[in-house]
């Protein structure tokens, strides 16, 4: 078995473990939603469910109440392995200015979630399952050097994209063809099984998508060239 082969059979059998784990997180916060800068015991669910698999989890980060951070443990005092916070996923160098030096040094993968529900008609974007699909990667993600942390404030991933390199793939939920996001019916398709399925698949691939960008410089170097071609980081108007 080559090795992105071996570290893929990791991760899927890892999600097979996490399955009824994840389920159970989708489906709690589908029955709580809560909307955007109030999602208390959302953000509390996300950081029981982390520290029970080991990772250090700070709720409150980034100057927002319901934000939180998550790392593991350094390994022989090098970098923590991958970091989840409250937005969705984005491909990001290092950028903290606290950061050690052996952090700042790595390349840094977000793998981010959002878990706001909308007034009056719940989890109808699905970020129950989005919580989920992050939650999934990061504890699927193998350890360092693999994947290192980097994190972002609660937005929206068009903004985060005007910031860094970003990747903002979608899944289908298996529901019919005429269910759109952004209604009530679209909210009750979230926890049914084939979205639970779509989950683990979805975080199959972010922590896959993870690995092969912390372990191949060139990946990291074409994303980065792009992003510039692009117009490059946007830094408000001058």
């Amino acid at each position: 078995m080559t090795g992105a082969a071996s570290v893929d059979a990791e991760v899927a059998a890892t999600l097979e473990t996490l399955r009824p784990e994840l389920a159970r997180l989708a489906r709690e916060l589908y029955d709580e939603p809560e909307i955007g800068f109030a999602e208390h015991a959302s953000a509390a669910r996300l950081a029981a469910l982390l520290t029970s698999h080991g990772a250090e989890v700070e709720v409150g980060v980034f100057g927002l109440p319901t934000a939180l951070r998550a790392t593991f443990p350094a390994a022989d005092g090098g970098a923590p392995a991958a970091e989840t916070s409250d937005v969705e996923a984005s491909d990001v160098e290092a950028s903290d200015p606290e950061a050690s030096a052996p952090e700042a040094s790595a390349p840094h993968f977000a793998i981010i979630a959002e878990y706001d529900a909308l007034p009056g008609i719940g989890h109808a974007c699905g970020h129950n399952i989005i919580a989920g699909v992050a939650v999934g990667a990061f504890l699927a993600a193998p350890p360092p050097p693999a994947v290192v942390p980097q994190g972002g404030p609660s937005t929206d991933m068009g903004n985060v994209s005007r910031i860094v390199p970003s990747i903002h793939p979608s899944i289908g939920l298996g529901g019919p063809d005429d269910v759109f996001p952004h209604n009530a019916d679209f909210a009750g398709l979230t926890v049914l099984p084939p979205a639970l399925d779509a989950l683990v698949d979805a975080a199959a691939a972010l922590a896959a998508t993870a690995v092969d960008d912390v372990a191949d410089p060139d990946l990291r170097a074409a994303a980065a060239s792009e992003f510039e071609a692009s117009g490059g980081p946007f830094r408000g108007e001058s």
